[in-house]
């Protein structure tokens, strides 16, 4: 069955690009330098969809369906003034260097050095108008075909690996307590990060740079606006769970200073979606963010420092208790970059600090989990025309903390049931050191091969992590290809738990970009560890995406799962597929409904087999059984709608709509029982949400 959909997508694949397109080439370059400007990019003004970035000599080639010839190209790059130029083949843009108030600032862009081997890259107006994103960069990513994620959360799976693999980035510094409403299990709801901050998320959904430690499965790199702004903006959101300001200062040419809070207060939203939301008594999130970047001919810099303080009640139903599990939480952090020259290279020095602090009660116990991190990254980077070399050095700190009682036994939560005390602390030092090599053979074949070593402190064990990447690149083709072995050491988000985690994986992803039709194909397969417990990963991901005309697009994907973990019968991410669908209409110029469409095989569990009364504690034991079942198939649709109204030159507002889960399907998240085991009760899903609010830019 499996194979019968891929052979028939992959056939209409083959049939659906037959329609009268034109493929233009160009270069873009420094005007002052007549250099090409590696990783620049290339758009229609009125179709951002249709796209490209620029090669290592700085040309690019774009695929024009028939409707848009008489579009014009939107060609960006940091540091340098954004241009508008019509249409035409073999051109060449000249783009100057950002100037402001009669000076010129300098700014140096620092790709990832593995930046030929990523498998997609999402910008900031694709957060935003991505319905299933919900504004936030980490949700963004669920819409990937690689995305594995079994629940509704901003913990991302990639590829059938759990997301305590996944390494997510914020200025190339390891963020690992990035999720809002995170329950006692780590789920949560949304991400922390401010997309009004960030510039664009790459995403390495397998074979993971190793210019990034501490990660085995994949990647989410963020990179934070470093474009110093024309003038002073403004900029606040009105919405139905969301009160947030933001300014940007432009302190001189060099530098500039962005201020951004929120507040989330749960009324409106609550009264709006009564039945929706039934289960959440209340939450709360106030947070305050400052963020100074700049730069001149001899440094570039970036420093963030962000809080958010944290309310969450919802009501926890048990066999032995019902009631309200009470939790809250703060959290602190400072990232800083700095990239100087140095030699024929530069010079990079990331470094993180952060603290946060979970307090968690219910019925009889009350515990707090405490983390506080720290990491500093040395690296330096040079390039020639031909080859690339990243190097470094990083020591990732962790230290967590656990106090408090929680009860004796899983089965016995009631206010009258025994609790033990718990006061345990772990700390993991790791000190990593690594080299990434890249090699153009030509422009269209690049080889990419790395090593990263850890350097045992105390009692560690030595580990040692490697990989290889080829890329080729000819016309409307891309094919990459990967392998590599991955370590990372860690903490259990919440509970603070420590542990190991190792990975090894080989991965091809084929793209062709052809007369308007994009297509990919993606094949897979990992073998992992986590603290002993084995699981092995394979699949094929399929992914098109269209646009008709000018007003019409969609795109849509289908991932084929086969997961299973040696030690665990219920496996997580043992879903046989994943598939995806959006469609997006434009009926004015300032006008955009989209719709979206996510289904997946239900996920496995333990059915309960009997139950065992024990008079000691007044409470049942459920038993379940050896034999795995299955939840019903999930599906969702989400609708959105927006549009802009340019109130004047200095003034614009941006109105949002949109509903979640639009036919109210219920989704079986798993089951709850009566005190005896006698009676279930299925729990869901999200039920149909409606979200509206403004953004105000002025």
């Amino acid at each position: 069955m499996k194979l019968s959909i891929v052979f028939s997508i992959l056939i209409s694949f083959a049939c659906f690009s037959t329609y009268a397109q034109q493929s233009i080439a160009g270069k873009v370059v420094d005007a002052e330098q007549g250099e090409g400007l590696i990783g620049a990019h290339v758009y229609l003004l009125n179709n951002w969809r249709t796209g490209a970035t620029t090669d290592v000599d700085g040309v690019f080639s774009l695929t024009i369906a028939e409707e848009d010839k008489g579009d014009t190209l939107v060609v960006s790059y940091v540091g340098f003034q954004e241009q508008l130029v019509p249409l035409s083949e073999g051109i060449t843009i000249r783009l100057e260097p950002l100037q402001l108030e009669g000076e010129t600032v300098v700014v140096t862009a620092k790709p990832l050095i593995a930046e030929e081997f990523k498998y997609m890259e999402i910008k900031k107006i694709e957060i935003y108008t991505n319905p299933a994103a919900k504004a936030d960069p980490l949700l963004a990513v669920n819409s990937l075909p690689s995305s594995t994620t079994a629940d509704e959360s901003a913990n991302i799976s990639l590829r059938g690996s759990s997301p305590i693999e996944t390494g997510v980035f914020l200025n190339n510094v390891p963020i690992y307590d990035g999720i809002r409403y995170s329950q006692l299990n780590g789920i949560g709801t949304f991400s922390i990060f401010n997309t009004a901050i960030i510039q664009d998320v790459t995403v390495f959904p397998g074979n993971p740079p190793l210019e990034f430690g501490n990660a085995t499965s994949g990647i989410i790199s963020m990179q934070t606006d470093d474009a110093i702004v024309k003038g002073n903006t403004n900029s606040l959101i009105l919405s139905l769970a969301n009160i947030g300001f933001s300014r940007e200062q432009v302190i001189n040419e060099n530098q500039s200073l962005k201020l951004f809070t929120n507040w989330q207060p749960s009324g409106p939203i609550k009264q709006l979606n009564e039945r929706a939301l039934e289960d959440i008594e209340s939450f709360t999130s106030n947070d305050l963010g400052l963020y100074w970047y700049g730069s001149t001919e001899k440094m570039k810099w970036k420093i963030l420092s962000y809080s958010v303080t944290e309310g969450y009640q919802f009501n926890f139903e048990h066999p032995t208790y019902s009631g309200i599990f009470d939790q809250s939480k703060q959290r602190s952090f400072l990232i800083s970059n700095i990239v100087r020259p140095l030699g024929i290279g530069s010079i990079s020095l990331n470094n993180g600090l952060s603290y946060s602090k979970g307090n968690y009660a219910y019925s009889n116990v009350g515990f707090g989990v405490e983390k506080k991190d720290l990491f500093l990254g040395l690296n330096y980077h040079f390039s020639s025309e031909r080859y690339s070399l990243k190097t470094g050095v990083s020591y990732d700190l962790r230290n967590s903390t656990v106090n408090g009682n929680f009860h004796e036994y899983y089965f016995a939560l009631g206010e009258n049931h025994p609790t033990i005390e718990l006061n345990e602390s772990a700390v993991i030092r790791t000190l990593e050191g690594y080299s990434y090599f890249k090699f153009y053979f030509s422009d269209k074949l690049a080889f990419g091969t790395g090593l990263r070593k850890n350097i045992p402190l105390e009692e560690d064990e030595s580990y040692l992590s490697s990989q290889a990447n080829l890329s080729f690149s000819e016309d409307e083709w891309t094919i990459t290809a990967g392998a590599g072995v991955h370590n990372k050491l860690g903490l259990f988000e919440n509970t603070g738990e420590p542990f190991e985690a190792q990975n090894f994986q080989k991965s091809i992803d084929i793209k062709r970009d052809k007369d308007g039709l994009e297509t990919a194909l993606s094949l897979f397969d990992k073998k992992g560890e986590i603290n002993g417990e084995e699981y092995t990963a394979r699949g094929i991901e399929i992914y098109t995406n269209y646009r008709l005309n000018q007003k019409l697009g969609m795109s849509g994907s289908i991932t084929l799962l086969d997961a299973a973990s040696k030690s665990v019968g219920n496996y997580t991410y043992d879903l046989s597929y994943f598939i995806r669908a959006n469609a997006s209409y434009r009926p004015g110029r300032l006008w955009t409904v989209e719709a979206i469409l996510v289904a997946r095989q239900g996920s496995s569990y333990s059915p309960l087999s009997t139950a065992i009364y024990r008079d000691t504690l007044d409470a049942f034991e459920p038993i379940y059984s050896d034999i795995s079942s299955r939840l019903p198939h999930y599906s969702n649709i989400g609708l959105s709608v927006s549009k802009i109204f340019a109130i004047s030159e200095d003034f614009n507002m941006i109105a949002f709509g949109s509903l979640n889960n639009v036919l109210d399907r219920e989704n079986i998240r798993g089951f709850s029982y009566n005190f005896d085991y006698t009676q279930r009760d299925r729990n869901f899903f999200s039920r149909r949400t409606a979200y509206m609010g403004v953004v105000l830019n002025f």
